[in-house]
């Protein structure tokens, strides 16, 4: 068949697509097939996408492309291809050679930056897209793109010049009023919450707006709706950023609605997202083993001998238990994630308040340790342990963190022995207050992520902690030590809720609110007076 021949059956292929004629788009595509078979295969790659057979979409298009690296139709179409099968670190790889090969590509960048969203390289997607912005013509998905890059990136004013935009071409898009509130979440969340159930009108059973919802309303003290909502975070259309579970649980039936567990079968509860997370959603697990003791816990391995000590007669085991569960339905009822347990024991802040205990134990022989240790080699008084940064996530770390330049005005009390207690990188901290202070302690050797027993032992070695909001508050928390929350004014986990200086769901956590008025100076000091001077009369 001649080129020009090939050509036109191409471009009969782009129409019947253009048009969603699918079944026209394969017939020309199997023609095309015959005498070019990339091209071919691409076309029935585009055709599985978009009738949702994402595996054999997959399939062909990897095979066009391996058969002619020149395939554009079939390169630009692994991106999506892969975000629909939730895997962005592939769509992210794609994206790179798709954008390398057709830069100037609108829905190649579109579905790229997409990727780089879900993998939270915002800088990068907004390199990507901003060429992409046209004042006049404005594309939905560009702007819903540039809005998402801005917003993250604490670029206020740039998310709202954008968001204003998108209001005037598109306001009344579903897509447009869910990035309003989440542009709102932080700074308003009142309002935000207003313009979620706006979004909800357009779409009822949005699953990512219902999930972003869920955070406003815990924000909020909203606990029982917004538990219900919580539990959208572990459905595969909100993604990585949710709460998904190990792959291994594929398969085994998940249980959210506590009403359909039978006391008398077992039931395995199951640790899930972040270390700090857990350890706030095992505070209501007393009360769950009460109502449901045939219960069997899986957990980080790490975390295991913590909850081991701390619940004796609760069979803890690994997450590689997990492929086991399904195995007996008549013996099993199937596995809970615990962030569902909350809906039913944390409906209400009184909830949390009244339930308020130690629940966690640390190694008593290994706290004695450090303690001695520190104590003899300081001569110290007193120890606080201190941490400054926190955060899996790009945002949260921006959000979280409180640099180690600005904590002057409590360093500077000589009386005291400060612990560090930050995991992670933190050679350039260390040199830093190693040039200005001789009261601050590294404890070498202990590998604060791996060896969480010992971690947890030096914390509550402490006579005090000093944190901004890290895994470490958590744990601290819920041993029952003394610790003062630092919280940056750019939003919080919702936890830790608007306002109040203390925590609802811990014994003795004081927390301290950085306002926008506040400079950090100012902020500092103030924490200062408050946390060593207490520290002082206590």
């Amino acid at each position: 068949m001649k080129q020009n021949e090939l050509l036109k059956l191409a471009a009969e292929a782009d129409e019947a697509l253009k048009n969603n004629q699918l079944d026209k788009a394969l017939e020309v595509a199997e023609t095309i097939a015959r005498y070019n078979r990339s091209a071919g295969l691409a076309y029935k790659g585009v055709v599985s996408l978009r009738k949702e057979e994402f595996d054999l979409a997959e399939e062909l298009l990897l095979e066009s492309f391996q058969l002619n690296a020149k395939q554009h139709l079939a390169l630009a179409n692994l991106i999506p291809t892969y975000i629909k099968k939730r895997d962005f670190k592939k769509a992210v790889a794609f994206g790179e050679l798709a954008y390398a090969a057709m830069p100037k590509n609108q829905s190649v960048c579109i579905n790229f930056a997409a990727a780089l969203l879900q993998e939270q390289s915002y800088s990068k997607a907004l390199e990507i897209l901003k060429p992409h912005l046209d004042l006049e013509k404005p594309n939905v998905s560009v702007l819903s793109g540039l809005i998402s890059c801005y917003r993250s990136l604490f670029m206020k004013s740039e998310a709202d010049e954008m968001l204003l935009i998108a209001e005037k071409h598109f306001g009344d898009k579903h897509e447009i009023i869910r990035l309003k509130a989440d542009t709102l979440a932080e700074r308003s969340p009142v309002e935000a919450l207003k313009s979620f159930k706006a979004a909800l009108e357009k779409d009822p059973n949005n699953i990512a707006t219902r999930w972003n919802m869920s955070l406003v309303q815990l924000r909020l003290g909203e606990f029982k709706d917004g538990w219900v909502n919580y539990d959208n975070g572990l459905l595969p259309e909100v993604g990585k950023i949710g709460r998904p579970l190990p792959k291994l649980f594929e398969g085994a039936k998940c249980i959210t609605n506590m009403d359909d567990i039978d006391p008398e079968k077992w039931t395995y509860a199951v640790c899930e997202q972040g270390i700090g997370d857990q350890v706030l959603f095992l505070g209501v697990l007393r009360q769950f083993l009460r109502d449901y003791p045939k219960t069997v816990l899986i957990a980080e391995k790490r975390f295991r001998p913590i909850l081991q000590r701390s619940f004796p007669d609760l069979p803890v085991h690994p997450y590689g238990s997990g492929p086991f569960l399904s195995a007996n339905s008549e013996a099993v009822n199937g596995y809970v994630p615990i962030g569902s347990f909350q809906k039913k024991y944390r409906s209400s802040k009184e909830d949390f308040i009244k339930n308020r205990q130690v629940y966690l134990s640390p190694d008593q022989s290994k706290l004695a340790k450090f303690r001695e240790i520190l104590l003899k080699k300081t001569g110290a008084s007193r120890i606080i342990g201190f941490s400054w940064k926190g955060g899996y996530w790009e945002r949260a770390q921006k959000t979280k963190t409180l640099d180690i330049e600005l904590w002057d005005p409590i360093f500077k009390d000589q009386s005291t022995i400060f612990v560090s207690l930050q995991y992670g990188e933190v050679s350039k901290e260390k040199e830093y207050l190693a040039s200005k202070y001789k009261n601050i302690r590294w404890i070498d050797g202990l590998d604060f992520k791996k060896d969480l027993d010992g971690w947890f032992a030096l914390m509550c070695a402490c006579d005090e902690i000093i944190s901004v909001s890290t895994a470490l508050v958590h744990f601290a928390g819920a041993a029952g030590r003394s610790v003062h929350l630092l919280l940056s004014d750019r939003g919080a986990p919702f936890i830790w809720g608007l306002e109040g200086d203390r925590s609802i769901a811990y014994p003795d956590i004081k927390i301290h609110r950085k306002l926008v008025t506040h400079s950090n100076e100012e902020f500092f000091e103030g924490v200062a007076q408050k946390a060593l001077v207490e520290v002082s009369s206590s």
